[in-house]
């Protein structure tokens, strides 16, 4: 999460914060391994079908 948020010139708890709206508008934990593939196979779809 820190690592993120240096990345991004943000505070973590700004990050986290993004990341929980985020996965309560997908209905995805993205603190649990089940929760983050399910976000990853989605953005890797959006990505297969925006070519």
């Amino acid at each position: 999460m820190r690592r993120a948020a240096d990345l991004l010139h943000l505070h973590h708890s700004s990050v986290a914060r993004r990341i929980e709206h985020l996965g309560k508008s997908m209905a995805v934990d993205l603190t649990e391994p089940t929760g983050l593939v399910r976000a990853r196979l989605a953005l890797t779809a959006w990505r297969l079908l925006d070519d």
